[in-house]
């Protein structure tokens, strides 16, 4: 704000200046300015207030904007409002008119207005979850076939051997989302537009709708379909579609239906499809064909077959042919909508379900490998849809648009924040980074647009919204990523300054834990409230939260409606739960961010604590991108991938520092780029993008050979080292470290923890103006004084290094650690050296421990990978069921056989063999959904048997073979064999 003058300083000739601005125009402008001036003075919130709904436009040049909001605010301070709320507007509001109903009976006689007491009332959703959560479900209309026997059951752990900080929301009850959101009540009638929708490529086309009645004869005929297909009730069916109208149908059937959505993004490559298809162990999959954006296809079915997912329901992207194709098993959709055509129409009973019960199985990207399953339940999307309610203002007669996909949170939470509150969904099928879409939003007049900081660059950077009315949106909500503020000061203008709500969640807590309202000022960038229902703390160095504002990271009071209580694939507990501070009693909930509360009681994220970044609104580990990257060209020896925030803020660019095993080799950093970005958008996710290339000596590790990531995003983090010259170890251990505020002792002690050399480059400081740079530190600097440090800290060899014999057992070992550790205590170097080497020991004495265990499982594995071909093409047709089918299956034949040795007939078990047929190919239809496959193994199993067994039946000793025992007989028992085979282990 430094370059701006003050609104009293501009003169007629400073706007003049200013690119497109006539001088009748600036003479117009200046003169509203002075009056606004006057009346409001030269620098006030409400002086903001009349310059945004007086003065600008959208036609008007950007650089007039920037001019007015940071000359308004050029003494103001840190967390100006661009945006305050009219008491008029506020009363009108959905929790407006909540705290006028309710207000003095929840907040005492100190309740003013909904304004003036929305923080008091947000700390009354956290301390009275009860009467919160009831009185919420009735303004929403939300009802239980079965109602709760209370609201929350803060402790259920004892009556479980797994822990649950969380508590137990609504126990007993018993719901449909589905169903709710199909329901007429006071929000809609049968006749209301719910869904509004274009196709890329008819913008001069009249917007397509759908109303209630039209949705829910949809979304019955599919969930009848459903039962079809043979599953049983609860079965995981993955959803991997682009957001459009079918998908949205398709997604209310399955939950309809009783069975649950596995949300998979249409973005992802078939190795990212096939593990989601594995954790979540689906049964079925809905995708397309084809992807069409304007005149490009992309393919999505092939991606679905090469990920060799289960039975697909394939949707034809144009209508009723595809572009290839299905496999044997497959079902096109209009097949299996022709299976039910009778009944369209008719009401499907929705299945009512626990609170508790599954309703779809999202993924967040973890730390290392596979991906977080995240579970949601029936109780989740009622958390979206009140989230939206509160904070969102969604309300009857809303029409809302966030360009999302299934396959993340966001997507599901579109739907259920909604058409839980009685608003309309507005889809675009195609890209949303043009003019088309702009034109679909003036269109279908959207009043809440979201977006992510990626879309709103792109909109600024193309002027694609030029020319048309957004004047309709009542607000904007963020997501997904940091925000830029001249990015949001130029999407507010868009609107005639209508506000940003920022939104930060997971797709763990199922909404938002901090964001913004429009019942408080909303300052750019920033986030204005815990979000109902939650609490938050930012930990100081005791572990404790801090009051006052400052730097930390950041932990969640643990009852949180609709958030996760347990991971498929990982212990909820152990991600969450353990090792967090206790406070009042209750263990806190890890989040994983720092956060910063500032001094006007605002809220900013600082990135992720560990090494995951996020790119695009997407969360993904370094590890990941870094294994891609490693194996993407022969120059490169290691890499280590960081995510470095832009000096003027958005979104992380993602860096890549480079260790090549020839450094004296020249090598062409652009074409090492386009080689990483191949592979990333190939094997990972075709939306992530390699900004930068940096080549090193050698990545900065610690005692222990971790990589410290956080010292490269450090350097990397100014823009004059971003250049493709070989830094050295020494330039990126004495880095200039640039902050905005100072870091809390708790982030101190945190880093010393993981990165005990790159703590030394961090100290608790007072805060500071952005951009203040401090004295440059020596990574390697000690931090411990004058204790005493350990000689033998560069030795190599783990044995030399700990002073013992290489034949040493265990508990000599073990003895030497201790001594060691109790004489270096204190220097944190040392003692980490000492850990370094034992654990090696440790993990090498495991090693060999392991070697003597046959691992046949491996073995085999092994085995297969290393097999020819044509092996493999052969061990595709063959499976392995469960268990308990294997043993049903087994007992099914051996019964047969018993029944044809006790009732052999003179011409043979006949009967026994085409029953045991008939069962064969039973169990084959049921598994390939193919009568001709399964007849065709069913009946190559017999035969193959039938004749098997004729050859090796004459060549049993006639001792061996019981009198009464004739050869048809022996043969049927080898044939039944082949049966149990061919429709247990053939697919």
């Amino acid at each position: 704000m430094a370059n701006y003058k003050s609104l009293d300083a501009i003169s007629v000739a400073d706007i003049q200046s200013l690119a497109g601005i006539t001088p009748s125009l600036a003479q117009k402008l200046h003169a509203e300015l002075a009056e606004i001036v006057r009346d409001h003075g030269a620098g006030t919130p409400a002086t903001w207030t009349h310059i945004s709904r007086r003065l600008l436009n959208p036609d008007l040049p950007f650089s007039l904007h920037q001019m007015m909001y940071y000359g308004c605010f050029k003494d103001f301070g840190p967390d100006p409002p661009a945006w305050s709320p009219d008491p008029a507007s506020a009363i009108l509001s959905n929790v407006g008119q909540l705290l006028e109903k309710h207000g003095e009976e929840f907040l005492g006689s100190g309740y003013k207005d909904p304004i003036s007491n929305f923080a008091d009332f947000q700390q009354f959703s956290v301390s009275k979850p009860g009467v919160y959560w009831r009185t919420v479900f009735e303004e929403m209309d939300i009802s239980f076939s079965v109602p709760p026997k209370c609201i929350l059951h803060e402790n259920p752990s004892h009556e479980s051997s797994v822990p649950n900080p969380g508590g137990e929301w609504l126990p007993g009850a018993y719901l449909n989302p589905a169903k709710s959101c199909l329901s007429c009540n006071s929000k809609r009638t049968l006749n209301d537009v719910v869904l509004r929708w274009r196709d890329e490529g008819n913008d001069d086309l009249p917007v397509s709708s759908m109303t209630l009645e039209e949705l829910r004869e949809e979304v019955w005929l599919v969930a009848y379909a459903l039962d079809t297909l043979g599953l049983e009730k609860g079965s995981a069916i993955a959803i991997d579609m682009p957001m459009n109208v079918k998908s949205v149908v398709v997604y209310l059937a399955i939950v309809l239906a009783g069975y649950v959505v596995v949300s998979i993004a249409d973005s992802f490559a078939s190795t990212e499809i096939s593990t989601r298809l594995k954790i979540s162990k689906a049964k079925a999959i809905f995708t397309q064909d084809l992807i069409i954006r304007g005149e490009k296809s992309i393919p999505l079915y092939s991606r679905v077959v090469e990920a060799q997912a289960p039975m697909a329901v394939v949707i034809p992207s144009k209508g009723r042919s595809f572009s290839t194709e299905l496999r044997d098993g497959d079902v096109s959709w209009h097949d299996l909508l022709d299976r039910v055509i009778d009944s369209r129409g008719n009401e499907f009973a929705a299945v009512e379900q626990p609170v508790g019960a599954f309703t779809n199985i999202l993924f967040s990207s973890g730390t290392t490998g596979d991906p977080k399953a995240i579970p949601w339940t029936q109780a989740t999307p009622l958390k979206s849809a009140a989230d939206a309610w509160c904070h969102m203002d969604i309300r009857k007669a809303d029409v809302v648009a966030w360009p999302t996909n299934l396959g993340w949170m966001m997507g599901p939470w579109l739907v259920y924040a909604s058409l839980l509150n009685g608003a309309s969904i507005a889809l675009y099928n195609g890209s949303p980074l043009g003019s088309s879409f702009a034109k679909f939003v003036q269109d279908v007049n959207v009043t809440m647009l979201g977006v992510i900081p990626s879309i709103v660059r792109a909109w600024k950077s193309s002027n694609s919204t030029a020319g048309y009315d957004w004047s309709s949106i009542r607000c904007f909500g963020s997501t997904g990523e940091a925000s830029s503020v001249d990015e949001y000061l130029w999407l507010m203008g868009r609107a005639n300054y209508k506000p940003v709500i920022e939104y930060c969640g997971g797709t763990e807590i199922g909404g938002g834990f901090v964001t913004g309202s429009l019942l408080q000022p909303q300052s750019l960038a920033a986030f204005s409230t815990p979000a109902m229902g939650c609490r938050l703390y930012i930990l100081g160095d005791n572990e404790l939260p801090i009051d006052a504002a400052g730097i930390g990271e950041l932990a969640l009071g643990p009852h949180m409606f609709g958030s996760s209580s347990t991971l498929l694939n990982a212990d909820h507990y152990s991600v969450y739960f353990k090792g967090m501070p206790s406070l009042d009693g209750k263990v806190l909930r890890r989040h994983g961010d720092f956060f910063e509360r500032t001094a006007s009681g605002y809220y900013r994220a600082h990135g992720r604590a560990d090494d995951t970044m996020n790119l695009g609104g997407i969360k993904v580990s370094s590890v990941e991108i870094e294994r891609i990257c490693n194996a993407a060209d022969d120059c490169v020896l290691e890499t280590a991938a960081i995510g470095v925030p832009p000096p003027e803020g958005g979104p992380e660019h993602l860096v890549i520092a480079v260790v090549l095993k020839n450094p004296d080799h020249l090598v062409d950093l652009d074409q090492l780029k386009k080689s990483f970005n191949l592979a990333v958008q190939k094997k990972l996710n075709p939306l992530f993008r390699v900004s930068v290339v940096v080549t090193v000596a050698s990545l900065p590790r610690t005692a222990t050979n971790k990589v410290m990531r956080r010292v490269l995003r450090q350097q990397f983090s100014q823009p004059q080292d971003m250049n493709p010259k070989l830094w050295t170890p020494e330039e990126l251990g004495t880095a200039e470290v640039k902050i905005g505020g100072g870091v809390s002792g708790r982030q101190s002690k945190r880093l010393q923890k993981k990165d005990a050399a790159a703590a030394a480059s961090y100290h608790p400081l007072p805060k500071c103006s952005r951009g203040l740079t401090v004295v440059k530190c020596s990574v390697d600097a000690p931090y411990e004084g004058s204790v005493p440090k350990f000689p033998r800290m560069t030795v190599w060899d783990p044995y030399k290094r700990l002073g013992v014999s290489p034949y040493a057992n265990e508990e000599e070992i073990w003895g030497a650690r201790n001594f060691l550790l109790e004489q270096y205590s204190g220097h944190e170097g040392s003692e980490e050296s000492i850990e370094a080497a034992f654990e090696r020991l440790l993990m090498t004495s495991f090693k060999q421990r392991k070697k003597t265990k046959i691992n046949l499982k491996t073995r085999l594995k092994k085995q297969v990978d290393e097999s020819p071909a044509w092996v493999k093409n052969l061990l595709s047709f063959v499976e392995l069921p469960p268990m308990d089918i294997i043993f049903r299956r087994l007992f099914l034949f051996a019964f047969m056989g018993g029944w044809s040795i006790m009732n052999s007939a003179e011409g043979g078990p006949a009967f026994q063999v085409a029953v045991s047929l008939a069962a064969c190919i039973y169990f084959l239809n049921e598994k390939t959904k193919s009568l001709g496959r399964a007849f065709a193994i069913g009946l190559g199993a017999l035969a193959t048997g039938w004749v098997c067994g004729s050859i090796l039946v004459p060549i049993i000793p006639t001792v061996l073979i019981h009198p009464t025992w004739t050869l048809e007989l022996m043969t049927s028992l080898v044939a039944y064999c082949f049966l149990f085979l061919g429709c247990t282990f053939l697919k």
